[in-house]
This record gives structure tokens, sequence and C-alpha cells, in this order.
């Protein structure tokens, strides 16, 4: 028994030394030698860019929203439940003095008089830490000055049944950049005002936050870009090429593990190019643990906006235990963003044009359900801005990094087409729209182009671009380029792609993902196939899209012929990248290099096109249709068909009484 608990201990030890070693191992060596060279990562990435694999004409895949295969990993999440027991503080709520924090009257009158300590929270010069400032103790209100970020503790006067409340809030000190700017009396720029969630697909967008979507679309009019296309995995590669309009790789080293390497601060983030253009930005991230910029990466040494969410979600950090979940106080935590950002746009509205981004994780990052619960109060914060006129000057946009990374989800075709295709939508002024109807009209068209966030970031410089022109902006020299770990040269190499196109101009039709600097495992476009027009699988195809027509006409069989197939002249396959379909994960450290040795993606359908001729009157018809793989069965839309040739009077008997028929019947 003895030596039995000896050599028991032995194998714990044995693998707890190996479990380290591991762990150095991964740590300060972690892959091979060359996948430690940033320029060998890059060869690497545009040899597959390049491939011909890569060539092919984009159709993008008609991804219903419904997909029993998706919707099977939904369900409700309950409400957030927040403390009942109003704030006795409130900050930045004024329009007027937004930097001002209050005792609130209606809690004076309940509980007598009421003493606040307040403390602000400090950045030092690293993106890990904290300071606090001195107490500073008062019966009415308090004014911040040196943050926008304050931890407050308040209680009666009354010794006998003393009560206490603590809070940390947020408001916008004040500074010179808002307490002593005159109003602009001439005609203001537009404002840029960006508010995302991590890991929400175009799809997912629509299926957790359907009333915001609806009302987003339908009475604010927002444009979403339905062929936004991410280049890279997780958050990084999608908001690094939105932010800077580089990749990591091309940017100077920053990563935490490589010895010598500096701040985030050396790349060329387009909130400083707004900030050169006389705009005041803020840049919002929760989740600090696993930020963007200071999970992997070293974070910023200078502060990278005027205001800056991160100290206060360092601060909370310690005392989230005593908060109800998901919650501050009485408030949920995403309504904290959300507020943050319109006491930003409140502070300096008529004052000074805003760049803001606002990116909230916490509720998306680890669910695919979660982020429902803020539905409606994301639809409230948007009426808000709305009624309040903040949209009258103001291009929002509403987006997401990417689509569900969970395996359950990417094992599916549909989720793994999702996770590649995330929401990202703008919502333009109607003075934006007037004044640069061009541009306006090049964005409507490319609503349905293959575009990525390289294009984003270009559509941002060329937002400054068009507002020199006209003299709403003063004209600045052009931005300098990032000093990097690799040549200027070879920075370059990617401008050969012409890979950044402004949504403000023309994104060609033919666009292939090459060309838009995507890799292969990340493209979603598909291929057509094609087919043998004879084999029994296309021709059933056929069938189904006829008997989808006949059907669709059948109340009207005395004024319409039955149609027939008379020919198929061709027919095809939309099939996804081979290499998509072989994704599995990253094969290096810092999610750059894609091992491709996936054999679990479940197809469960494929998607075909044909064209037909049909009698009488040889009709000309183009169709896409589904063949469901577990059924065995061909599945058809009506508005997935289309006439291709003039039907002229061979509609005539139906034109006046049913005009949703003319381009199918054949009359009689």
């Amino acid at each position: 028994m003895l030596l039995m608990r000896k050599s028991a201990k032995r194998a714990i030890l044995t693998a707890f030394i190996l479990c380290a070693i591991y762990g150095v191992y991964v740590v300060f060596i972690g892959e091979p030698p060359e996948f430690r060279n940033n320029r060998y990562k890059i060869n690497i990435i545009e040899d597959g860019i390049l491939s011909v694999e890569n060539q092919n004409e984009c159709h993008m895949p008609d991804l219903p929203v419904n997909s029993p295969e998706m919707m099977a990993f939904l369900k409700n999440e309950p409400p957030i439940q927040c403390d009942d027991v109003e704030a006795w503080v409130s900050c930045g709520t004024d329009r007027k003095l937004p930097w001002v924090c209050w005792i609130e009257n209606s809690i004076i009158d309940r509980l007598g008089p009421i003493t606040c300590d307040f403390i602000e929270i400090i950045r030092p010069d690293n993106d890990f830490d904290v300071e606090l400032a001195q107490r500073v103790r008062s019966k009415e209100f308090y004014e911040l000055k040196k943050s926008d970020f304050v931890r407050v503790k308040c209680w009666t006067d009354e010794r006998d049944n003393r009560q206490y409340w603590k809070g940390i809030l947020t408001g916008i000190r004040k500074d010179a950049h808002n307490h002593e700017l005159p109003k602009v009396t001439k005609e203001m720029p537009f404002n840029v005002i960006m508010f995302g969630f991590d890991s929400l697909s175009r799809n997912a967008w629509i299926r957790k936050l359907p009333n915001t979507y609806e009302y987003m679309t339908k009475h604010l009019h927002a444009d979403v870009l339905q062929g936004y296309n991410i280049v890279g995995d997780g958050t990084p590669q999608a908001l690094i090429p939105l932010l800077t309009g580089y990749t990591e790789l091309e940017l100077p080293e920053t990563r935490k593990r490589i010895s010598e390497s500096g701040y985030v601060n050396s790349y060329p983030m387009i909130f400083n190019e707004y900030a050169r253009h006389s705009y005041v930005a803020a840049f919002n991230e929760d989740l600090p643990d696993v930020g963007t910029f200071s999970y992997r990466l070293n974070g910023f040494q200078e502060q990278p906006t005027t205001h800056y969410m991160r100290p206060f979600y360092l601060a909370f950090q310690s005392e989230m235990k005593r908060h109800k979940r998901l919650c501050v106080g009485d408030t949920p935590r995403h309504q904290v963003m959300m507020d943050y950002t319109q006491k930003f746009m409140q502070a300096y509205r008529e004052r000074k044009p805003q760049f803001a981004f606002s990116f909230h994780g916490e509720l998306s990052h680890d669910s695919i359900n979660l982020v429902g619960v803020a539905d409606n109060d994301v639809k409230e914060w948007l009426e808000g801005l709305n009624n309040n006129g903040f949209l009258n000057r103001t291009i929002l946009i509403l987006m997401a990094d990417h689509g569900n990374r969970f395996a359950e989800v990417r094992n599916t075709l549909q989720g793994k087409l999702e996770e590649r295709l995330p929401f990202f939508s703008f919502i333009f002024p109607e003075a934006f729209k007037k004044r640069y109807a061009k541009e306006y009209g090049h964005f409507k068209e490319n609503l349905q182009r293959l575009v990525t966030p390289f294009d984003v970031h270009e559509t941002f410089l060329d937002l400054l671009r068009v507002q020199e022109s006209d003299g709403l902006l003063e004209k600045q020299s052009p931005p300098a380029v990032p000093k990097s770990n690799i040549t200027y040269d070879q920075i370059l190499r990617a401008n050969k792609f012409n890979r950044a196109i402004s949504l403000l101009k023309p994104v060609p039709k033919e666009r292939t993902c090459a060309d838009a600097y995507i890799e292969p495992h990340w493209c979603s476009c598909l291929s057509l196939n094609f087919l043998d027009p004879n084999s029994d699988l296309v021709k059933r195809a056929a069938n189904a899209i006829v008997d989808k027509i006949n059907i669709y006409t059948s109340e009207e069989r005395h004024l319409c012929h039955m149609l027939t197939i008379s020919n198929i002249t061709w027919a095809g396959t939309l099939q996804p990248r081979k290499t998509l379909l072989k994704f599995k994960q990253n094969r290096d450290m810092d999610g750059y290099l894609a091992d491709l040795t996936s054999t679990t993606t479940k197809i469960t359908k494929d998607l075909y096109q044909l064209q037909i001729h049909v009698q009488p009157g040889d009709s000309i018809f183009e169709a896409s249709l589904t063949h469901n793989l577990f059924i065995d069965q061909f599945i058809v839309n009506i508005t997935d068909v289309s006439r291709i040739n003039m039907y002229g009077d061979q509609a005539r008997c139906i034109m006046d009484k049913n005009p949703d028929l003319r381009k199918f019947c054949y009359c009689r």
C-alpha cells in the first residue's frame, strides 16, 4: 500500500513537471522558429490569398435567419434583475454640466442630510492598473476634474439609524476639452459613433436583437452590409484592420511574450487621424482581462483617446462581487456603456465633432443567447438618441467583430459561414445623404458587394476627405506610415491587392476574395461548380422549379397554362471553399495561420442554380434552390426564381388582376 502511494505521488509529481515544462514551452517557445518571423507568416498568408481557389467569382451565401440547425442552439435567457434601490448620486446626466455629480434631492427628501466621499479613479501610464485620487467630502455635489470615473460612498447624518450607499459612477470630466469650448456657430462636421457587440453574425443580430433590428432598419433606415466578410480569426484580427488599415503582422511588434516589444500606441489608430482633424475621440471596451489590445498585446502606455473607459472596468473588477449579476448597482452593465457613450456625445454637442468606438463583449463573448436580454435597452437607447436630435449630425455604426465561434456552431456549415459574416450597418443622417448624394449612392450600391474591415477603415478616411473637399474640415497633411518590424516595401506589398476601397466609391461587383485580401479559409463566397444538365439530380431540381411555378399560378389555372420543361441550359452547385470546410483552429499562438485538418463540418444541404426553358412560350428562368440532404428533397422559394427573357403580351390576361404572376403566367 505504501509503495502504491509513493508511486501515485511520483506519477502526480511527474505529471506536474511535464505540465510545467509544457507551459514554459508554450510561453517561451511554443511554435516553430519560423512562426516567430512575421515576414514568413505574411508570405504564407499571401500565397493562400493568391491561390487559384481564391480567384473565383464571389457568390454570397443566402443563409436563412430561421435555419433549423441554427435555431436549435437558441433559447431565451431570463431578464437582468438589478438592485431596486435608487442610486443616491448621479453623474453626468445634466446636459449643461456633464462633469457634475450630485446627491439626488429625492434621497435627501426621504432620508435627510447626506454626506458623500468622492474618490476619482485615475489611469497611470499603462493599461493594467488604476490609481485613486484623494478623497473629497461633500454634502451637495462634486465636479469630476481628473477622471470620468469616481467611487462614491455616502451615509445619512442620523447616527442612530445610519444608512449607507456605495457606487462607482461615470461622467465626463471638466477640462478645456469640453468646459471652455465655445459653441460652434458654423455648420459642424459629421460625428462618427460606432457601437458594437462581440461575436454576432448578421443573422444572429436579427435573431437575438429583433426589436433593435426592426427599429434601426424601419425607423432609422439603417443600411446593413450584406457582404461584410472577416479577414482573420478573433477580435484583434477583426478590429485591428478596421481601426488601422493594416494587419497585426504588418504593424510594430506589441505582443507581450516578445521581448522588447512596444505599446499599441505605435499603431496608426483611426481615432488619432480624427483627432488630427479636430475631433474629440473616445474608445470604450469592457472585459479588461481579455481586451482587444491588452490580452496578448501590451496595451496602451499613453491613454489612446481623450475619453477611455478601461479604468472604469479595471476598478469595477475589485467590487464586482457585491453587485448583482450583469449589473452596476441599479443599472445593467451594457446600459452603463451606452449611457457613457451618450454622455460623451452630449458633452461636446455643438462644441466639437466626435468620434467614438464603444465595444461590449460581456453579453455575447461566451454566450450565444445572453445578448438577447439587451434588445429592448438597445432599442430604447437608439430611440433616445433619435428623439433628442443626436443623430441629426451623426453617422451611427452598429456592428460586430465576427460571428459566433463556439465549436458546436462552427461544426455546422451555416455556423461556419455565419462566423465569417458579422453584422455591420451604417445609419446616415439625412443631411449627409443630401450633401453627399453621389457618395451615398455608391454606398447603397455596395451593400451587396464583398467588403472587409479594410474597406470600412478606408471609408473612415474618406469621410474626412469628403468633408475636407467642401470646407467642413480644414485640410491636413497625409498620415505618416507606421514604423514597423518589417520593411516599408513589405507593407506596400499588400497594397498591390488594392485591398482597401472606400464604401463611398464603387466596389467592383466581380471582386474576389483575393482582390479583397481574404484568405480562402475565411472567404464566405461560394464557388459555382457546373453539373451535367442530363443528370438525375439536375432533372429533379428542374422539376422542383417548374412545380413551384405551377403551384404559384394554380389559382389562376383558368387563365394561365401549366408549364413543362423543354430544356435545361446549365446547372451548378454553389459550394464553399474546401479550405473553409477544413478549417479547425489556428496552428500558431497568435491566430494568424490556419490548421486545415477538420473533418467534422456538417453539411446538411447543397445549393443549386439552374437555367431552364419552359413551354408553352419558351420562357427562360434562372433559379436558386436548396437540396436538403437529410430528407433528399429540393426546396424552392418563388422569390428565388427569376424570369430572364421578356414576357411581352404573354401575360396580358393577368396584368391587371394579379400583376405578381406576370413573369410566370402564359395566358391561354
